[in-house]
């Protein structure tokens, strides 16, 4: 079931996957475990669920789903030795049809096609001339809201933490990774707020109050149903991402992606047990650029990833990266993390020499 204030969440019935007779979906058991009963499937959690919660959709905020599951430890029916050779290849069922994607890439925004907005920044892909392929490249960044604030106690004359801050997806930017287009953005989508906003986190998503509103914003609004659609047909249909903290970006959006369609540059600059290099400070060191300075910008970031990628794959090629991941870390322990300024020839000048220089 996707609800678009809670996250992706997913009910079955066990007593689907067994045989007529071995469990029943009346709701029988549920408090023990249940067998035959039906289970709320929440990113890591897992409880037990009443039949009249599975049937109620609120309506309309929940959307009834059907998961096929085969068994591959197995050869039939009835048969519970390990199957001999391969397992069979999976059966890919793209949540969306290449038409259905089109279309929705291309739709008006929430506030309608008669909405007076701002210069849109992004082309949606044309797939009569950007046909989509395993292995394409796309960068990837998205930017987060809190809708709830942390909670505190005191706990034996300490503070404590007792519960997180929980935060939800406000914008996400999709730049083309290669081609004659590369560096383009073809989704750049503001996620309307369906949850009374606590903090823009503006410092850190470059989103301001209002951007998220339909009556207000002149951003290209949607709903994180669509946002999500998106995302999972580009992760279908096997496109690789790149993007700087990508998996932690992926676990907030709360989407599965296979390990080899992901590329994470925090990963890639780092040592480990080191402490992970920001994308500010590998920007100015390798790419010579100054994001950051005010505000965040998903497409900036997102840009500024595929470029470190770029030149990783320059320097692996040159058999020269473990050097200049050393120099990185020397340079960072010896004058600190924050961002670099170059000199004339692309070296990076020491804090105290830059009035000299």
């Amino acid at each position: 079931v996707k609800s678009e204030s809670e996250g992706l969440e997913q009910a079955k019935s066990e007593s689907e996957l067994k045989p007529e007779g071995q469990g029943q979906a009346d709701g029988q058991g549920v408090e023990d475990g249940p067998p035959g009963g039906w289970l709320l499937l929440n990113d890591f959690a897992v409880q037990p669920l009443q039949p009249h919660e599975v049937q109620d959709v609120y309506g309309g905020q929940k959307l009834p789903c059907l998961l096929y599951f085969t068994r591959l430890d197995s050869t039939g029916a009835g048969n519970s030795s390990p199957q001999v050779g391969p397992p069979p290849a999976p059966v890919l069922a793209p949540v969306l049809t290449e038409d259905a994607f089109s279309k929705l890439c291309s739709a008006p925004p929430l506030q309608g096609p008669q909405a007076v907005l701002g210069q849109p920044r992004f082309r949606p892909l044309d797939m009569t001339r950007e046909m989509l392929k395993p292995g394409m490249l796309f960068a990837l960044d998205a930017e987060f809201v809190m809708v709830s604030a942390p909670e505190r106690a005191m706990q034996r004359n300490v503070e404590v933490m007792v519960r997180q801050s929980r935060l939800s997806l406000g914008r996400v930017s999709v730049l083309r990774g290669e081609g004659p287009s590369i560096g383009m953005p073809c989704i750049d989508d503001y996620v309307r707020a369906v949850e009374p906003i606590v903090d823009h986190l503006t410092r850190y998503s470059g989103l301001q109050p209002g951007d998220l509103e339909p009556s207000t914003s002149h951003h290209h609004l949607t709903t994180v149903k669509h946002v999500y659609l998106k995302l999972r047909y580009l992760v279908d249909r096997g496109c690789v991402l790149v993007g700087h903290g990508l998996k932690k970006d992926l676990r907030m959006i709360n989407i599965l992606v296979p390990r080899e369609q992901i590329i994470d540059t925090v990963e890639l600059f780092s040592r480990w047990r080191q402490r992970k290099l920001s994308l500010r400070f590998l920007s100015s060191y390798l790419l010579g650029a100054n994001i950051q300075a005010a505000t965040h910008d998903s497409i900036e970031d997102a840009r500024a990833a595929l470029r470190l990628y770029g030149v990783y794959k320059k320097l692996r090629a040159a058999h020269t990266f473990e050097e200049k991941l050393d120099e990185l870390y020397a340079w960072g322990q010896q004058h600190g993390w924050e961002p670099v300024t170059l000199d004339g020839s692309g070296k990076p000048i020491p804090p105290g020499q830059w009035l000299e220089t």
